[in-house]
């Protein structure tokens, strides 16, 4: 899908542009950092399943990289992060309060061109989806260094913050396309897993990639307070958790450092790539119902590539 992606790339550096110009040059640099647009392409694969295709996906897929790219600078400013992608995040070279609103520039443009996509379902779908992110990132503040928080809060955690963009994103690029109802939940319920599993992967990858990889240290979901997959299982070991409940803001990272090699050596690795296997199993099983068009293989190959990035 690279002409497509080039394509969403373009039309996205004509929309980030603003007369101020750090708002304009912290926009351009996020921009320019890249990533895999993974949520451009579920908007496009998903419109297969309808009849039509024209500038109102380009519109709908943009708004959502740009709620993508907002999110994540206010995640920097949150976890207090230097790197994003391998580079300074906008919060580093310039300081909290621009990355703060450069992220409601970003969301406001995603707003306006929402609105110019002229379907209520798509901006009741769109007004939720991002007020259930902030719902997600307040939970995510209110669970740091709560090591004790459960597996339920976890997963409803993941939901709203990254499974739930995924998600509205095969939705709405089926309901712009034209596709039916059933077709549409169909791919909301795909969207859902495969979101769960990109999200439960990231967390994976934490403990196990190299930082030259990750774009950022090893470790940082543990240095920040955030429980993720690998640590609620390493957590069923009762000297594990002791030791993980002493990690605070104000922890040594020889505490950390010690706790990550742990969870590199006791298992709960290769058990948390068994819980990725079955939501992308589920995820692709969704998938059976549908109309057998050309782009519905490729909705099952990037499920499998999310499912097995390299750890």
């Amino acid at each position: 899908m690279n002409r497509e992606i080039d394509q969403i790339d373009r039309f996205l550096s004509t929309r980030v542009h603003t007369d101020h110009p750090v708002i304009d040059a912290a926009s351009r640099q996020l921009l320019d950092a890249g990533g895999k647009r993974i949520r451009p392409a579920f908007v496009l694969l998903s419109a297969a399943f309808g009849q039509q295709n024209d500038i109102r996906l380009t519109k709908v897929a943009a708004s959502l990289e740009l709620i993508h790219m907002a999110s994540l600078v206010h995640d920097d400013v949150i976890d207090d992060a230097t790197l994003r992608r391998g580079k300074p995040t906008v919060m580093e070279r310039y300081d909290e309060r621009v990355a703060m609103y450069t992220g409601n520039t970003l969301f406001g443009e995603a707003i306006r061109l929402v609105s110019e996509v002229d379907s209520p379902e798509v901006m009741q779908l769109m007004a939720e989806t991002m007020e259930l992110i902030c719902i997600g990132e307040i939970n995510q503040i209110q669970d740091q260094y709560n090591w004790s928080q459960s597996p339920k809060r976890y997963l409803d955690r993941i939901a709203r913050k990254t499974a739930l963009l995924i998600e509205t994103s095969c939705a709405a690029g089926a309901i712009v396309s034209g596709a039916s109802p059933e077709v549409v939940k169909q791919l909301r319920l795909f969207g859902y897993d495969i979101g769960m599993a990109f999200q439960m992967t990231d967390d994976l990858l934490d403990f196990t990639a190299k930082s030259f990889q990750l774009g950022k240290p090893v470790g940082e979901d543990l240095k920040h307070g955030h429980k993720t997959l690998p640590l609620f299982y390493s957590a069923e070991d009762g000297r594990f958790y002791e030791r993980l409940s002493r990690v605070d803001s104000t922890s040594t990272p020889d505490l950390t450092a010690a706790l990550v090699r742990e969870v590199q050596q006791n298992g709960t690795l290769e058990r948390s790539q068994q819980t990725i296997d079955r939501y992308v199993r589920r995820a692709i099983k969704r998938l059976e119902p549908l109309p057998d068009v050309s782009d519905k293989r490729s909705l099952i190959e990037i499920a499998e590539y999310i499912g097995k990035r390299k750890w």
